[in-house]
């Protein structure tokens, strides 16, 4: 196989097969993007946070939070509940202040709760054993007075998510100028290293 062809065939594999192949090890993804940060909110002891969300898809599996722990000082349990509006507990899970770095995004993963979809969530983050001196802090939205929190969800069967994948691309292509400017240049050199490059042996 002469250079031509396989610079073409390693090309074409890392930009239209390798996101495919990726895809099988995806085990949950993010709805959306965090939002901009803003002031923090500390909770210990009898002192809670809340929030509620409303789940876009089925098999919510994770909340994401941006923690402010000073010196990395506190070192205890902290807690996260998933309740439906009714009060009535649906998941759990609990993480040590050992493994929030200050200013770190932590995430909290749970068996997914497969009917999810359109529902809503009330979420409580406590954290019983800390004290006030070396309280958690989690940071609130820039706009709301509400915790910056990331959603995930176990991605669909693989056919689906693949072509999730390249739909969202295509739409990505077409909508988002940069992004199509960054691809297109990119098959560009390529195309020239192909066509212009020096004859050498890969």
């Amino acid at each position: 196989m002469n250079r031509t062809h396989t610079t073409f065939i390693i090309f074409a594999f890392a930009f239209f097969c390798l996101p495919a192949l990726l895809s099988f090890g995806i085990r949950y993804l993010p709805v959306d993007n965090q939002p901009p940060l803003g002031v923090t909110k500390k909770f210990y002891g009898n002192v809670v946070i809340e929030d509620r969300v409303t789940v876009p898809y089925n098999n919510f599996n994770g909340v994401g939070l941006s923690f402010k722990n000073p010196n990395l000082e506190n070192k205890e349990e902290i807690l996260l509940s998933i309740a439906k509006e009714n009060g009535v507990l649906v998941r759990s899970a609990t993480l040590s202040g050992r493994v929030v770095p200050d200013g770190g995004f932590v995430r909290f993963m749970f068996e997914p709760i497969e009917d999810s979809k359109s529902n809503r969530y009330i979420l409580t983050l406590t954290s019983p054993s800390s004290r006030r001196e070396n309280s958690l802090e989690v940071y609130l939205s820039k706009d709301l007075d509400s915790p910056a929190t990331v959603l995930y969800y176990k991605p669909p069967p693989i056919p689906n998510l693949i072509s999730d994948i390249y739909t969202s691309w295509t739409k990505r292509l077409l909508i988002d100028k940069f992004f199509a400017v960054f691809y297109l240049g990119v098959i560009a050199l390529g195309i020239g290293y192909v066509l212009f490059g020096k004859k050498q042996t890969i």
